[in-house]
């Protein structure tokens, strides 16, 4: 992967002098970063009293959350992000957590502090000077290392991805973010600069739409798009050709479209799923993750939680050069890999799924199925147990799991009595 050089912002330190406070902040967050960066955190003792109220004698702002345009995202989107985001730069790691550098004091302290010694340097300020040596080896150490160009942001980065993709809705509007680093414009700027600011602008894409004819029916498709990422901006998702076809060219690419039904399939079915983490789960495993299994003559997408345990699958059909996906299907379907397993096992049909309730992923999170022995060694032939696992570790994150007995009871006797009367039809078998 290529290095993506973070350029250095020439700053000037404002009239009014930060506290001592912020000062011995920023003291100790450079030392911390020296270590972070693999060098002697008393490096920093070479430098004279007067180079260090240089470097320690400006702090970056507070960074700030805005929709790149008024008024084209919900003001209580922009609130919650920003809230959210600036709770994890306090609580979250900049690099190895062991060195205590958050988000928070890197962007704030320690970038400060990198980028003045950087000028210094720059302006020839250590010419000459017992420091240059010192000031050359800190500056070259960070900008060469894979946390500082490529690394350092990754996880704060895909939490707003996170954060923007939970709001999005594939078939109404898309949220993605541009990252920047900006001069701070005041009336007590010095020379036209005082301070530099992360700033993170929330962006949007209006859904496209485009009419498909399946089965004699033409319905309406949504666009699904990659939104801006801080990296990249927003463009059409696209899934290799050669994913379904083996033997297509490696360059050919699908549109992927969605239709309305398979979203609301998917709504009905993953069902203990909160709707901003549906919104962000649909985006993840259409366009980034996109796992494909054959099953029989079928060709499907499979959708994970945990990027390797199935909750469901999608299915679709192709057009040209656009792939589209027209339903949802849950793991116990009969037309699916496990589903086929436990139906056999059960003989149960579809339906008798879709009336017990198994088609929702409730049905695993509610059910005791230490009530239920057969059931319980059932789904563990079927490959089915540990998606309930993952599911109970999913609910788990969000409090208690709490299961309900009469719901239990109710699979309990169908399945009891589903089995005496398979029971009674190979008696009579026998007899006759």
């Amino acid at each position: 992967m290529a290095k993506k050089k973070r350029k250095n912002i020439q700053v000037a330190k404002p009239p009014k002098e930060i506290s001592r406070t912020q000062q011995e902040r920023c003291y100790l967050t450079a030392k911390k970063m020296l270590q972070l960066f693999g060098l002697d955190p008393n490096l920093l003792e070479v430098f004279t009293k007067k180079q260090k109220q240089s470097l320690f004698g400006i702090i970056f702002e507070f960074p700030s959350v805005k929709a790149e345009k008024e008024n084209t995202v919900p003001r209580r989107f922009v609130n919650k992000i920003r809230e959210e985001m600036l709770q994890f730069m306090k609580t979250h790691y900049f690099g190895n957590p062991e060195h205590g550098v958050t988000y928070m004091d890197f962007t704030i302290y320690g970038y400060a502090f990198y980028n003045l010694l950087s000028n210094l340097l720059d302006e020839n300020k250590f010419a000459g000077t017992s420091q240059e040596e010192t000031a050359k080896l800190i500056c070259e150490t960070i900008e060469n290392s894979e946390l500082y160009t490529n690394e350092g942001f990754s996880d704060l980065q895909n939490f707003l991805i996170h954060q923007t993709r939970s709001y999005s809705q594939v078939n109404f509007r898309l949220y993605g973010f541009n990252i920047s680093w900006e001069p701070v414009h005041t009336k007590m700027t010095v020379d036209g600069l005082t301070t530099i600011q992360m700033r993170i602008q929330i962006t949007v894409q209006n859904c496209e739409t485009k009419m498909f004819e399946y089965k004699n029916i033409e319905r309406k498709a949504f666009r699904l798009i990659y939104t801006a990422d801080g990296d990249e901006k927003a463009r059409g998702a696209v899934i290799k050709r050669e994913k379904i076809y083996p033997d297509a060219k490696e360059d050919e690419n699908l549109n992927i479209y969605i239709q309305s039904h398979a979203l609301n399939r998917f709504k009905q079915r993953v069902d203990i799923l909160d709707p901003r983490e549906r919104n962000y789960l649909i985006q993840k495993v259409l366009i980034t993750e996109q796992k494909v299994v054959r099953f029989e003559k079928n060709v499907l997408l499979t959708c994970t939680l945990d990027d390797c345990t199935p909750i469901g699958y999608f299915t679709f059909f192709i057009r040209g050069c656009d792939l589209v996906v027209n339903t949802f299907l849950p793991l116990i379907s009969a037309n699916m890999p496990e589903g086929k397993i436990l139906s056999e096992l059960l003989t149960l049909t579809n339906k008798d799924f879709e009336y017990l309730g198994a088609d929702k992923l409730n049905f695993f999170t509610t059910i005791d199925f230490e009530q239920i022995p057969a059931l319980k060694q059932a789904l563990i032939d079927a490959d089915l147990w540990k998606t309930k696992l993952l599911l109970d570790k999913e609910i788990q994150n969000e409090g208690e799991i709490a299961m309900d007995m009469n719901k239990t009871k109710f699979v309990k006797q169908f399945l009891d009595k589903h089995e005496q009367y398979r029971n009674e039809m190979s008696l009579s078998e026998i007899v006759s």
